[in-house]
């Protein structure tokens, strides 16, 4: 009989973080999980007041995933898509309101058309976007642009402004909302109107 892991321990979350960090390093982005000011800022975009559909690209451990999960609204769907076994089990057992998924972000098209969704309102972005291979960075845009609407794209940095150019070269509208009492100091890039994958 196979028996089921036990649940994760609260303070064994930075620490899976790390050593998930020192085997993977620019891959899982940021040496700590996501503080509460950067998951603050991360979820700005996310409506208590009506129901939205709202995917999390590169969930890691769930911090922002548990900020969005408290902030939306009861009606609001949160597909959480995390690619590491590891991550995606501790927000199965930590994050019940979102549907974790187990997969690549480049599959998104994929996962969205498996389970039925047709819109989606907000993506909250924490994968290392200016530094994943052209092509990677390219099927996830082009996912996001085949959607119907302009959600808004919230990004995470660990490096405050130094990707602003980056950004609008992608998206019609940028804004950018600091972090500044996370550790280190960081900030979330808000965009919408994607220009092209490319």
């Amino acid at each position: 009989m196979t028996q089921n892991p036990p649940p994760f321990a609260p303070r064994g979350e930075a620490l899976l973080h790390f050593r998930k960090w020192l085997r993977h390093g620019r891959s899982v982005a940021a040496l700590t999980p996501s503080g509460q000011a950067l998951s603050a800022a991360s979820v700005s975009r996310v409506s208590s007041g009506h129901p939205q559909t709202i995917v999390e690209l590169g969930a890691g451990t769930g911090a922002v995933t548990r900020a969005a999960a408290a902030r939306m609204h009861p009606d609001s769907r949160l597909i959480a898509i995390e690619c590491d076994p590891d991550f995606a089990r501790m927000l199965e057992q930590t994050v019940p309101r979102a549907e974790a998924v187990c997969a690549s972000a480049m599959s998104l098209q994929a996962i969205l058309a498996a389970r039925g969704v047709t819109q989606v309102d907000v993506v909250l972005n924490g994968l290392p976007t200016p530094s994943l291979p052209p092509a990677q960075r390219a099927a996830i845009y082009q996912a996001i642009a085949s959607l119907p609407g302009r959600p808004w794209v919230s990004q995470l940095t660990v490096m405050p402004w130094v990707y602003l150019r980056f950004y609008r070269r992608f998206f019609e509208e940028v804004r950018f909302a600091p972090a500044w009492r996370n550790l280190p100091p960081a900030g979330v890039y808000h965009c919408r109107g994607l220009r092209c994958a490319h």
